[in-house]
Parts: structure tokens; C-alpha cells; sequence
């Protein structure tokens, strides 16, 4: 065989792993946006607000997460008693959007909210939790991985 040969099928097997390698890609699940990602960045100016009221409090969330109980515990700030905060915990999976679980705000008497998180998938996970106390609204994010 002469090194033309050699080269087409150099070049050939080139294009081939080439082609698999876009196919593959083309068929992966994507899930890094919001399905309603227009209507969030309109009313994004309400997210900033919130974000802005949630630096301003003088103690911010506290969110640990125990490995050992497999449990995420937060401590919301002590402005009014616990009964005022109203919202939701929303664990969002960026890999995959179908993992994202949201839950109530329930605290106990001490101000705090423990969350069970055996049944989720091991990574990397955003918790963002919304809530409202004395008619403020406010906002929050935290990074955690399980």
C-alpha cells in the first residue's frame, strides 16, 4: 500500500469520528435554561429587588448541609417569629431539570428548616429559596453538592 492510500484512509476515518462525535453530541439532553427563560428575564428587575433586600438583612440565611444525616438545615433570619415567613425551597439540578424538587417553607420554633436529601442524586445542586416576612420579599441562593 502507498502512502496516498495511507492518507485517504487517514483522512476517511477522520471525517467518520467526526461525524459520530456530532451526531452524539446533537441528541445530548440540555437543561442549563428555564423553560419560561424569556418571562424570567422580563420580570428579572423583581429578582434584582429581592436579591437587594436579602444583602440589606443583618443576619443572612445559613445553609449546612450534614453528610452524615443527609440533611440540608437552614436557619432564616430572626426578623419576627416564624409563622411570618412564607415561600418555597427550590433545589434546582442545572444537569438535569427533571431532578428539581421544590418544597414549603416550614419552620420549626427555633427559626429553622431541615430538608431530607437521601433521595437526591449525588452533584452539584442550587438552592434557591424565595420567601416573604413583614411584606418584604426577598431571595437567596446558595451552592451546595451532595
Amino acid at each position: 500500500m502507498n502512502w496516498g492510500w495511507k492518507i485517504v484512509i487517514l483522512y476517511s476515518a477522520f471525517a467518520i469520528m467526526t461525524l459520530a462525535i456530532t451526531f452524539y453530541f446533537m441528541g445530548q439532553k440540555v437543561d442549563l435554561v428555564a423553560k419560561d427563560y424569556y418571562k424570567q428575564e422580563i420580570a428579572y428587575q423583581n429578582q434584582i429587588d429581592k436579591m437587594s433586600n436579602s444583602r440589606a438583612l443583618a443576619q443572612p440565611i445559613d445553609l449546612e448541609y450534614d453528610r452524615q444525616a443527609f440533611l440540608v438545615k437552614i436557619a432564616f433570619p430572626e426578623q419576627g417569629n416564624g409563622s411570618q415567613i412564607k415561600g418555597t425551597i427550590h433545589f434546582y439540578r442545572p444537569s438535569n431539570a427533571d431532578e428539581d424538587v421544590h418544597f414549603e417553607i416550614q419552620l420549626d420554633s427555633l427559626g429553622l428548616q431541615n430538608i431530607s436529601v437521601e433521595a437526591l442524586t449525588k452533584g452539584f445542586w442550587k438552592v434557591k429559596i424565595v420567601w416573604t416576612s413583614d411584606g418584604m420579599e426577598y431571595y437567596d441562593e446558595k451552592v451546595i453538592t451532595l
